[in-house]
Protein backbone atom coordinates (compact mmCIF):
# COMPACT_ATOMS: atom_id res chain seq x y z
CA UNK A 1 0.00 0.00 0.00
CA UNK A 2 1.25 3.44 -0.86
CA UNK A 3 0.33 6.73 0.73
CA UNK A 4 -0.77 9.06 -2.81
CA UNK A 5 -1.45 12.25 -2.78
CA UNK A 6 -4.33 13.37 -6.20
CA UNK A 7 -4.52 16.72 -7.18
CA UNK A 8 -7.67 17.64 -8.67
CA UNK A 9 -9.36 14.74 -7.03
CA UNK A 10 -12.94 16.12 -6.32
CA UNK A 11 -13.53 16.63 -10.20
CA UNK A 12 -14.59 13.98 -12.85
CA UNK A 13 -11.65 12.20 -13.59
CA UNK A 14 -9.93 12.76 -10.13
CA UNK A 15 -12.77 10.97 -8.39
CA UNK A 16 -12.52 8.40 -10.65
CA UNK A 17 -8.76 8.01 -10.21
CA UNK A 18 -9.23 8.10 -6.65
CA UNK A 19 -11.91 5.50 -6.91
CA UNK A 20 -9.99 2.86 -8.29
CA UNK A 21 -6.41 3.91 -6.36
CA UNK A 22 -8.80 2.89 -3.10
CA UNK A 23 -10.08 -0.44 -4.95
CA UNK A 24 -6.03 -1.39 -5.43
CA UNK A 25 -5.79 -0.85 -1.38
CA UNK A 26 -4.19 2.46 -1.68
CA UNK A 27 -4.41 5.13 0.98
CA UNK A 28 -5.52 8.26 -1.00
CA UNK A 29 -4.91 12.40 -0.16
CA UNK A 30 -7.16 14.87 -2.09
CA UNK A 31 -6.47 18.38 -3.22
CA UNK A 32 -9.22 20.31 -4.32
CA UNK A 33 -10.96 23.55 -4.58
CA UNK A 34 -14.13 22.12 -4.23
CA UNK A 35 -14.46 19.64 -1.15
CA UNK A 36 -15.67 16.15 -1.65
CA UNK A 37 -15.76 12.67 0.11
CA UNK A 38 -13.10 11.25 -2.30
CA UNK A 39 -10.31 9.81 -0.75
CA UNK A 40 -9.81 9.43 2.99
CA UNK A 41 -8.13 12.92 3.35
CA UNK A 42 -9.33 16.02 1.80
CA UNK A 43 -7.48 19.58 1.91
CA UNK A 44 -7.71 23.30 0.32
CA UNK A 45 -4.38 23.87 -0.53
CA UNK A 46 -3.59 26.30 -3.62
CA UNK A 47 -1.50 24.48 -5.81
CA UNK A 48 0.64 27.59 -6.23
CA UNK A 49 1.44 27.17 -3.43
CA UNK A 50 5.09 25.52 -3.23
CA UNK A 51 5.52 25.27 0.39
CA UNK A 52 2.29 24.53 1.75
CA UNK A 53 2.33 21.45 -0.54
CA UNK A 54 5.92 20.53 0.58
CA UNK A 55 4.48 20.90 3.67
CA UNK A 56 1.67 18.44 2.52
CA UNK A 57 3.36 16.17 1.55
CA UNK A 58 6.15 15.55 4.01
CA UNK A 59 3.63 15.58 7.19
CA UNK A 60 1.65 12.86 5.17
CA UNK A 61 4.86 10.91 3.98
CA UNK A 62 3.38 11.18 0.32
CA UNK A 63 4.82 8.39 -2.29
CA UNK A 64 3.36 9.10 -5.60
CA UNK A 65 1.61 12.07 -6.58
CA UNK A 66 -1.16 12.39 -9.46
CA UNK A 67 -1.52 16.24 -10.67
CA UNK A 68 -4.77 16.13 -11.98
CA UNK A 69 -6.02 19.23 -11.52
CA UNK A 70 -5.68 22.10 -14.23
CA UNK A 71 -7.78 24.07 -16.18
CA UNK A 72 -8.90 21.73 -19.10
CA UNK A 73 -11.83 23.42 -20.81
CA UNK A 74 -10.27 24.65 -24.77
CA UNK A 75 -12.78 27.73 -24.52
CA UNK A 76 -12.42 28.77 -20.91
CA UNK A 77 -8.43 28.89 -22.00
CA UNK A 78 -8.85 30.93 -24.74
CA UNK A 79 -10.81 33.39 -22.89
CA UNK A 80 -8.89 33.19 -19.74
CA UNK A 81 -4.99 33.08 -21.29
CA UNK A 82 -3.47 34.40 -17.90
CA UNK A 83 -5.31 32.54 -15.78
CA UNK A 84 -5.05 29.08 -17.98
CA UNK A 85 -0.81 29.48 -17.41
CA UNK A 86 -0.66 29.96 -13.86
CA UNK A 87 -2.97 26.79 -13.05
CA UNK A 88 -0.95 24.74 -15.13
CA UNK A 89 2.36 25.53 -15.84
CA UNK A 90 2.62 27.42 -12.20
CA UNK A 91 0.88 24.88 -10.84
CA UNK A 92 2.60 22.23 -12.24
CA UNK A 93 6.00 23.53 -11.54
CA UNK A 94 4.64 23.64 -7.66
CA UNK A 95 3.67 20.33 -7.65
CA UNK A 96 6.73 19.48 -9.10
CA UNK A 97 8.96 21.64 -6.48
CA UNK A 98 7.59 20.12 -4.08
CA UNK A 99 7.68 16.67 -4.72
CA UNK A 100 11.53 17.27 -5.88
CA UNK A 101 11.74 18.44 -2.01
CA UNK A 102 10.26 15.22 -0.30
CA UNK A 103 10.23 11.81 -0.46
CA UNK A 104 8.02 11.32 -3.40
CA UNK A 105 9.06 8.70 -5.72
CA UNK A 106 7.04 9.63 -8.95
CA UNK A 107 4.69 12.29 -10.53
CA UNK A 108 1.99 11.18 -12.89
CA UNK A 109 0.74 14.40 -14.89
CA UNK A 110 -2.36 14.62 -16.83
CA UNK A 111 -1.57 16.35 -20.39
CA UNK A 112 -3.54 15.35 -23.49
CA UNK A 113 -3.31 14.26 -26.98
CA UNK A 114 -4.01 18.42 -28.07
CA UNK A 115 0.03 18.63 -27.84
CA UNK A 116 -0.36 16.32 -31.14
CA UNK A 117 -1.23 20.24 -32.46
CA UNK A 118 1.87 20.85 -32.31
CA UNK A 119 3.66 17.19 -34.16
CA UNK A 120 5.51 17.49 -37.29
CA UNK A 121 2.74 16.00 -39.40
CA UNK A 122 4.84 16.48 -42.70
CA UNK A 123 7.25 13.56 -41.60
CA UNK A 124 4.77 11.12 -39.63
CA UNK A 125 3.74 7.80 -41.09
CA UNK A 126 1.04 6.93 -43.30
CA UNK A 127 -0.87 4.19 -42.91
CA UNK A 128 -4.84 3.96 -44.71
CA UNK A 129 -4.86 7.61 -45.70
CA UNK A 130 -3.96 8.44 -42.29
CA UNK A 131 -0.71 10.42 -40.54
CA UNK A 132 0.27 8.04 -37.48
CA UNK A 133 1.05 10.22 -34.34
CA UNK A 134 2.81 8.03 -31.30
CA UNK A 135 4.84 9.59 -28.19
CA UNK A 136 7.86 9.40 -30.61
CA UNK A 137 6.67 11.93 -32.75
CA UNK A 138 9.24 15.15 -33.05
CA UNK A 139 7.11 18.03 -31.77
CA UNK A 140 7.48 21.93 -33.16
CA UNK A 141 6.33 24.16 -30.07
CA UNK A 142 5.88 26.98 -33.28
CA UNK A 143 2.65 24.57 -33.88
CA UNK A 144 0.96 24.72 -30.60
CA UNK A 145 -2.09 26.39 -32.55
CA UNK A 146 -3.99 26.89 -29.21
CA UNK A 147 -3.33 28.14 -25.71
CA UNK A 148 -4.83 25.06 -23.84
CA UNK A 149 -1.79 23.15 -26.17
CA UNK A 150 0.57 25.45 -25.36
CA UNK A 151 0.02 24.86 -21.48
CA UNK A 152 0.34 21.36 -21.45
CA UNK A 153 3.45 21.23 -23.74
CA UNK A 154 5.09 23.24 -21.01
CA UNK A 155 3.94 21.57 -18.34
CA UNK A 156 5.28 18.04 -19.94
CA UNK A 157 8.54 20.20 -20.20
CA UNK A 158 8.95 21.21 -16.87
CA UNK A 159 8.82 17.39 -15.79
CA UNK A 160 11.43 16.38 -18.03
CA UNK A 161 13.48 19.15 -16.73
CA UNK A 162 12.87 17.88 -13.17
CA UNK A 163 14.20 14.53 -13.98
CA UNK A 164 17.17 15.99 -15.71
CA UNK A 165 17.72 18.26 -12.91
CA UNK A 166 16.64 17.03 -9.50
CA UNK A 167 16.06 13.39 -10.83
CA UNK A 168 12.40 13.49 -9.83
CA UNK A 169 10.74 10.49 -11.84
CA UNK A 170 7.66 11.60 -13.80
CA UNK A 171 4.90 9.47 -16.02
CA UNK A 172 3.08 11.54 -18.66
CA UNK A 173 -0.42 10.10 -19.78
CA UNK A 174 -1.76 12.40 -22.75
CA UNK A 175 -5.58 12.19 -22.48
CA UNK A 176 -7.71 11.02 -25.33
CA UNK A 177 -11.96 12.57 -25.16
CA UNK A 178 -13.04 11.32 -21.45
CA UNK A 179 -16.80 10.39 -20.74
CA UNK A 180 -18.73 8.94 -18.46
CA UNK A 181 -20.21 10.09 -14.86
CA UNK A 182 -19.75 13.23 -13.04
CA UNK A 183 -18.47 14.18 -16.74
CA UNK A 184 -18.02 18.18 -16.75
CA UNK A 185 -20.49 20.67 -18.33
CA UNK A 186 -20.22 21.77 -21.84
CA UNK A 187 -18.52 18.46 -23.01
CA UNK A 188 -20.36 16.80 -25.98
CA UNK A 189 -22.15 13.66 -24.64
CA UNK A 190 -23.13 15.44 -21.20
CA UNK A 191 -24.30 18.48 -23.42
CA UNK A 192 -25.97 16.41 -26.15
CA UNK A 193 -28.00 13.80 -23.01
CA UNK A 194 -28.64 17.28 -21.25
CA UNK A 195 -30.95 18.57 -24.14
CA UNK A 196 -32.19 14.94 -25.35
CA UNK A 197 -33.22 14.40 -21.69
CA UNK A 198 -34.89 18.42 -21.91
CA UNK A 199 -36.65 18.13 -24.87
CA UNK A 200 -34.07 20.19 -26.81
CA UNK A 201 -32.72 19.45 -30.57
CA UNK A 202 -28.91 18.30 -29.95
CA UNK A 203 -26.81 20.79 -31.29
CA UNK A 204 -23.67 20.16 -33.89
CA UNK A 205 -20.85 22.30 -34.58
CA UNK A 206 -20.38 21.51 -38.16
CA UNK A 207 -21.61 19.21 -40.31
CA UNK A 208 -21.31 16.21 -38.00
CA UNK A 209 -18.43 14.47 -40.02
CA UNK A 210 -15.51 15.57 -37.53
CA UNK A 211 -13.86 12.12 -35.90
CA UNK A 212 -12.59 11.28 -32.65
CA UNK A 213 -11.88 8.92 -30.32
CA UNK A 214 -13.81 8.96 -26.89
CA UNK A 215 -12.75 6.68 -24.02
CA UNK A 216 -14.40 6.20 -20.88
CA UNK A 217 -13.55 7.03 -17.90
CA UNK A 218 -13.24 3.81 -16.00
CA UNK A 219 -10.26 2.53 -18.88
CA UNK A 220 -8.42 6.39 -18.51
CA UNK A 221 -8.66 5.80 -14.20
CA UNK A 222 -7.22 2.19 -15.37
CA UNK A 223 -4.47 3.65 -17.18
CA UNK A 224 -3.47 5.86 -14.11
CA UNK A 225 -3.10 2.71 -11.91
CA UNK A 226 -1.17 1.04 -14.10
CA UNK A 227 1.06 4.32 -14.56
CA UNK A 228 2.58 3.58 -10.74
CA UNK A 229 4.23 0.45 -12.26
CA UNK A 230 8.30 1.13 -12.64
CA UNK A 231 8.22 0.05 -15.98
CA UNK A 232 6.43 3.50 -16.63
CA UNK A 233 8.82 5.77 -15.12
CA UNK A 234 10.04 8.59 -16.98
CA UNK A 235 7.82 7.36 -19.78
CA UNK A 236 5.15 8.89 -22.27
CA UNK A 237 1.47 7.08 -22.81
CA UNK A 238 -1.42 8.06 -25.01
CA UNK A 239 -4.41 7.06 -23.29
CA UNK A 240 -6.79 7.22 -26.56
CA UNK A 241 -9.50 5.62 -27.51
CA UNK A 242 -9.86 2.90 -30.41
CA UNK A 243 -12.75 3.64 -33.00
CA UNK A 244 -13.02 6.31 -34.48
CA UNK A 245 -16.80 7.90 -33.99
CA UNK A 246 -18.20 11.00 -35.74
CA UNK A 247 -20.09 13.57 -33.44
CA UNK A 248 -22.90 12.72 -35.89
CA UNK A 249 -22.76 9.11 -34.88
CA UNK A 250 -22.56 10.29 -31.37
CA UNK A 251 -25.58 12.08 -32.02
CA UNK A 252 -27.44 9.05 -33.34
CA UNK A 253 -26.25 6.53 -30.43
CA UNK A 254 -27.73 9.14 -28.05
CA UNK A 255 -31.33 9.22 -30.02
CA UNK A 256 -30.98 5.53 -29.95
CA UNK A 257 -31.45 5.86 -26.12
CA UNK A 258 -33.83 9.00 -26.08
CA UNK A 259 -37.00 8.83 -28.00
CA UNK A 260 -37.94 11.92 -30.48
CA UNK A 261 -34.45 13.75 -30.09
CA UNK A 262 -33.63 16.25 -33.01
CA UNK A 263 -30.52 17.49 -34.38
CA UNK A 264 -29.23 20.88 -35.47
CA UNK A 265 -26.30 22.37 -37.25
CA UNK A 266 -24.64 25.23 -36.31
CA UNK A 267 -20.90 26.60 -37.25
CA UNK A 268 -19.48 27.91 -33.59
CA UNK A 269 -16.29 30.26 -34.63
CA UNK A 270 -15.44 30.08 -31.08
CA UNK A 271 -14.33 26.44 -31.42
CA UNK A 272 -10.69 27.59 -33.39
CA UNK A 273 -7.71 25.98 -32.70
CA UNK A 274 -9.13 22.48 -31.54
CA UNK A 275 -7.20 19.48 -32.30
CA UNK A 276 -7.97 18.29 -35.98
CA UNK A 277 -8.00 14.67 -36.56
CA UNK A 278 -9.38 13.63 -39.59
CA UNK A 279 -6.48 12.89 -41.20
CA UNK A 280 -4.39 11.60 -38.01
CA UNK A 281 -4.29 8.68 -35.66
CA UNK A 282 -2.70 8.85 -32.68
CA UNK A 283 -2.15 5.55 -31.46
CA UNK A 284 -2.39 3.50 -27.94
CA UNK A 285 -0.12 0.78 -28.60
CA UNK A 286 3.09 1.77 -25.65
CA UNK A 287 0.69 1.51 -23.46
CA UNK A 288 -0.65 -1.31 -24.67
CA UNK A 289 2.61 -3.24 -25.34
CA UNK A 290 4.17 -2.43 -22.03
CA UNK A 291 2.06 -2.23 -19.35
CA UNK A 292 -1.07 -4.26 -20.49
CA UNK A 293 -3.13 -1.08 -20.60
CA UNK A 294 -6.64 -2.42 -23.02
CA UNK A 295 -10.27 -0.75 -23.45
CA UNK A 296 -12.76 -2.50 -21.66
CA UNK A 297 -16.21 -0.33 -22.32
CA UNK A 298 -17.54 0.42 -25.84
CA UNK A 299 -18.60 3.75 -27.39
CA UNK A 300 -22.34 1.94 -27.52
CA UNK A 301 -22.35 0.77 -23.80
CA UNK A 302 -20.37 3.77 -22.38
CA UNK A 303 -23.40 6.27 -24.16
CA UNK A 304 -26.33 3.90 -22.37
CA UNK A 305 -24.59 3.44 -19.09
CA UNK A 306 -23.77 7.10 -19.07
CA UNK A 307 -27.24 8.33 -19.90
CA UNK A 308 -28.82 5.57 -17.37
CA UNK A 309 -26.26 7.42 -14.61
CA UNK A 310 -27.47 11.03 -15.82
CA UNK A 311 -31.04 10.30 -15.60
CA UNK A 312 -30.58 8.57 -11.94
CA UNK A 313 -28.12 12.08 -10.72
CA UNK A 314 -29.55 15.28 -12.17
Amino acid sequence: MSNILVTGGSGFIGSHIIEILKEANHKVFNIDKIKSDFGDLYENIDISDSLQIEEFLKRNKIDYVYHIAAIANARRSLENVYETMVNNVAGTASILNASANSDVKKVILASTVWVYNAADKKNGKKENGNIILDEKSKILPECGGHFYTTSKLCSEFICQDFKSLKNLNFTILRYGIPYGPRMWPGLVLRAFTENALSNKPIIINGDGSAKRRFIHVKDLAKGHLLALDSRADNQIYNLEGDKDVTIKELADLVSLNIQGVKIEYIVDKSRAGELKTDSIEISNQKIKKELGWNIDVSIEDGVKSYIDWFKNNN
